[in-house]
């Protein structure tokens, strides 16, 4: 069992549709909340203006009313606090007002929602919740991959300043689960600067995991060391696909350069791509103390 205290993760925000991949999120948030020791908030977004009548907007809120009292009573049912909100807006807008408002420390929510001009689809909103958000995303596709509670998290990093808040955030929420911690880091293919060389790069990626494994020995939790060499973002979903991972947590933005990849591009295509669930954490971003 980790020596490392609880993270202080005291509020989950889940918006939800009744969607499968809304569905998906919130069993993730569930199992997050139970070991984190955090209350849910559950928030469904009437967009008025894909709304053509007032009688079809009556509609969407009355089955928004349902949907979030649901999943408020399956929260409840296992054991974790729960409150519930149906707002009206641009869902992306709601959710970060949220955010804000509501004091809320993580969002967890579906890659994909329902399609149709009558409610939102969460893969376009999760896009832009995971851009703007000041608080770590956790995205969850429909059919995801892994399993609950999480035995293997993956910890991608390149050794910046900007990937160490994702880095604390893995290997913390890795100890909270008993779980083992697989910091990896990319050596990337393609054309090298003059001033440095392929051994050079494999040093700053061994230097990169090292320092998750230091997080992880202060902690005491376990963790795993890889360095692989390829493109960032399909080394990481390849890797996570190989090791069955359960959940992949990285940074939005890293060291830029052709000899290093950028941890917001790669986070926005592994998110768009992994099967596993994905947790993106922001440059900067700090828990509660």
């Amino acid at each position: 069992m980790s020596q490392q205290a609880a993270v202080e993760l005291r509020r989950i925000l889940v918006p939800v549709d009744g969607s499968e991949g809304a569905d998906a999120a919130l069993n993730h948030a569930i199992s997050l909340a139970g070991a984190v020791g955090a209350e849910i908030r559950l928030l469904s977004v009437v967009d008025p203006y894909v709304l053509s009548t007032v009688t079809e907007r009556k509609e969407v809120e009355e089955e928004l009313e349902a949907v979030v009292e649901e999943a408020a009573a399956r929260v409840r049912d296992a054991g974790v606090e729960a409150s519930t909100a149906v707002e009206t807006g641009f869902p992306h807008e709601e959710i970060l007002d949220a955010v804000a408002d509501d004091d809320i420390d993580l969002v967890a929510m579906g890659t994909h929602g329902r399609r149709g001009l009558q409610r939102f689809v969460l893969g376009s909103v999760a896009e832009k919740v995971v851009r703007l958000s000041p608080v770590p995303v956790l995205t969850v596709r429909t059919g995801a991959t892994g399993r609950r509670p999480y035995e293997n998290i993956v910890v991608p990093t390149d050794g910046s300043d900007a990937a160490l808040p994702a880095e604390r955030l893995g290997v913390n929420l890795t100890g909270q689960f008993d779980a083992v911690a697989h910091a990896l880091s990319v050596v990337p293919k393609g054309r090298i600067r003059s001033s440095e060389t392929v051994e050079a790069q494999e040093e700053a990626a061994r230097k990169a995991v090292d320092r998750v494994v230091a997080l992880g020995d202060a902690a005491g939790v376990r963790v795993e060391e890889a360095v692989e060499h390829g493109v960032p973002h399909r080394v990481i979903v390849d890797y996570c696909e190989s090791l069955d991972a359960d959940l992949a947590v990285l940074g939005t933005h890293g060291r830029t350069g052709v000899e290093r990849f950028v941890l917001g591009s790669v986070a926005e295509k592994v998110l768009r791509l992994s099967e596993t669930p994905v947790l993106v954490v922001p440059s900067g971003w700090e828990a509660r103390e």
